[in-house]
């Protein structure tokens, strides 16, 4: 029965110092959404071509980021230090950052790919009327001029069938 204590209280001390994030710090699945968007931020302003108006951008958006996750500049400084000394925690922040950035990127493929497809559909479709409506105006200026009475032409404008590329 002894033997079986000590063993209990063997497992609850090993169990019990288990390293983790300290309370006061930013949780690992929080600090990986800050992460994502002080990411996204950093690739937007990367494009911006005035380096004095990037600083000011940035600061805005970090901001707003701070903001959002109620959190401050010195807490996530603190936090990253942390995340810094121990690497495999700060990897496995970064494998979840790495996979919302690459879900981000499919989506944003996607909808730029059907957004292409539906301005190629716009561009046909207006071709194709243009073609219509130049061939049916030929059409009529054509019988206008055959007519040489000047009587009032009782014809029925032919319709042309075409697939409709209104999709």
């Amino acid at each position: 029965m002894k033997q079986l204590i000590y063993i209990v209280i063997a497992f609850l001390l090993i169990t019990g110092c288990k390293p983790g994030v300290p309370k006061d710090l930013i949780q690992p699945d929080e600090m990986a959404k800050v992460l994502h968007d002080i990411h996204i931020t950093d690739a937007y302003v990367g494009i911006l071509p005035d380096p004095d108006s990037v600083k000011i951008i940035a600061a805005s958006y970090y901001k707003g980021i701070y903001k959002k996750y109620n959190i401050d500049s010195a807490l996530y400084n603190k936090s990253m230090d942390y995340y810094y000394k121990n690497p495999k925690v700060l990897d496995e922040i970064y494998t979840k950052v790495t996979e919302v950035l690459a879900a981000d990127k499919n989506a944003i493929v996607k909808a730029d790919s059907i957004q292409g497809a539906n301005e190629a559909n716009k561009i046909r479709l207006k071709v194709f009327r243009d073609s219509v409506n130049r061939a049916d105006s030929v059409y009529w200026k054509t019988l206008i001029l055959k007519d040489t009475t000047k009587r009032k032409i009782d014809v029925i404008k032919p319709r042309l069938i075409f697939k409709d590329l209104r999709k």
